[in-house]
This record gives structure tokens, sequence and C-alpha cells, in this order.
């Protein structure tokens, strides 16, 4: 399964996101970390060249790591591009969500508009504010957000900057229980009546050869579907997503392989210069184990009602 991106220089991303410009003709990808990193190419393929940063003076959000910006999530909304972003660090309920807009993606447009909503570590608190996903629907903006504890959830938005519940976290879409389920990127392909939940399963994080984790322990990427952008997700057994079952419920579309370990952090899109849809992830070179991780970029096929990585 080969891999379509070409990295220059010392490139490494860790949850990445994806757009074009069509006015610039250029792809942007965001990561994790730096104020969140930006790099660009001419093509899909790369060259990928670092361009600086989405917030180079840190966030305005004043919560440790918010030098540190996790886990972009980037569309084209009311004319303007729209990034959301989670200030946290590892291990911690005390986090927030907040958002950035700019008129083309790149570096020195984006303007901070600061925190949506945020956790704490309320001992009654079940949930995480992290790891944001917006996707609209028939006009209607619905937030996905949510890492271990509870699991995953999903509230609705009046616009852009603002929720519209008072009723947090939501709707329960999938985890729970401490399970290590993150991530979740709700998608819907211009050629299927699905809308799938794609999320991010197992341990990551800087890898230890002398402490490798047990096959499929590892982070992977898993998808649920429903006919619904709200659910209820269910995996190609039919168990629903928030289901907490010894055999953890979710279909794998991408797991360790060949030279690939520990890929996730995934987001899609359509392809305007395609027309197909990719998938962006990060995952750990096998062949250089104990490195930061590094871009993927994998073609898409729902041909078949359930998601297939492909390349060409």
């Amino acid at each position: 399964m080969t891999i379509l991106a070409a990295l220059t220089g010392d490139i490494y991303v860790r949850d990445p996101a994806i757009a074009y410009n069509q006015d610039l003709g250029k792809y942007s990808i965001f990561s994790t970390r730096e104020g969140v990193k930006i790099f660009t190419a001419d093509e899909l393929s790369g060259p990928w060249i670092r361009t600086g940063s989405v917030m180079p003076n840190c966030s305005k959000i004043e919560l440790e790591g918010n030098c540190n910006c996790w886990a972009p999530d980037v569309a084209y909304l009311d004319g303007q591009w729209v990034m959301y972003y989670a200030v946290s660090s590892v291990g911690s309920q005390n986090s927030a969500v907040g958002v950035a807009t700019s008129p083309s993606l790149q570096e020195g447009t984006w303007t901070e508009h600061g925190m949506i909503f945020n956790s704490s570590e309320d001992a009654e608190l079940n949930w995480n504010a992290i790891d944001a996903n917006i996707i609209e629907v028939n006009g209607n903006l619905i937030m996905s957000f949510g890492s271990y504890w509870g699991g995953m959830f999903q509230m609705p938005m009046s616009d852009i900057y603002t929720l519209n519940t008072l009723r947090l976290p939501g709707n329960h879409v999938a985890g729970g229980n401490d399970r290590p389920a993150e991530g979740g990127f709700v998608y819907k392909p211009q050629s299927s009546d699905w809308y799938y939940l794609f999320f991010s399963d197992g341990s990551t994080g800087n890898v230890d050869p002398t402490e490798m984790p047990e096959p499929l322990e590892e982070y992977k990427v898993l998808v649920g579907r429903a006919e619904n952008a709200t659910g209820p997700f269910v995996d190609k057994l039919g168990r629903a997503l928030t289901k907490d079952l010894r055999y953890p419920t979710g279909s794998v579309v991408l797991a360790s392989h060949d030279n690939v370990f520990a890929p996730g952090g995934q987001s899609l899109f359509l392809d305007p210069i395609s027309g197909r849809d990719v998938m962006v992830y990060h995952y750990v070179p096998v062949d250089n184990i104990t490195s930061d991780a590094v871009l993927g970029i994998n073609y898409i096929d729902f041909t078949h009602g359930w998601p297939e990585v492909v390349h060409a």
C-alpha cells in the first residue's frame, strides 16, 4: 500500500488537516504543535514545504499548551477558511477548543478568535474538549469532539463561533469508558448516501523500541457509518460505536503495515483536482521507529460501501 506523499527536509506532522485554495493553486496541510504548523505544496504528492504557523505567537487561550496547539480541523464556511484547534496537555482535561479564520489559508492571514468551549478536571466531568471536527449538513453546523474518558460527542452550532446548546457534552457517538479512542472525523463522500465516522484508536506518541505495544494495540484508523451525520454509527458487524465490548467496536481502515507503524490522527477531503476522496494521517516509519511521526496521504475508495485505502 504505497503512500502518496513526498516530504522535503525534516517535516514531521501529527493530526494533519488538509485543504486546497483554488485561487492560489496550492494545497495546505496543518499540523499539531508550534501554534499549528503550516505546510504547502503545488501537488498532492508534494514536495511539502514548511511555510510557518497559524498562531506563531501562541494562542490567546490561557491554558497550559497554548503554544503547542493540537489537532487542527479546517473547513471552508461562510466564505472563509475556518480552523478549529485544541489547547491542552497530555493526560489533562484542562482543555479548550478554539477557532481561527483566514481568507486564504496562508501564514500571516489567520485571525484567532479564541475559545468556543472548554473542559476541566471536575470529578463529574467525563469528557475532554479536544479533537474538534466540523461538518455542515443542509446549512446546519455539527461539531464532533472528544478523546478517551467518556468518548466522542457531537453538538450543534448556531454559527462558526457559537455552540447551539447549553447541555454539554451533547450526543455520544463513539468510544467511552476510558477507551483510547479519539480524533473523530465525520465525512460524507459525494458518491455515497452514508456518513462515515473515522476515528483513531490505540496507543500513540513517541515509540520506545524496548516497550512496543502488543499487536493492534498501537494507533490505527477505524470507522463506522450511519444514515445521518449525527448517527447512530455502527461498524461492519452492526455494532454501535458507543458500545463497550471485549472486542472494541469500529472497522479497520488503516493499521500498521510494511514501513508504516501506528497510523492515525486522520482527516479527509475531496480533492478538487483529482475529484477523489483523500485521507491524510500521521505514522511512524518502522525503519526509523524512534523518530517523530511523518505525513501519510492516500486515496480512499467508497465504491463497496465501506472505505478502502488505495494509492492510484
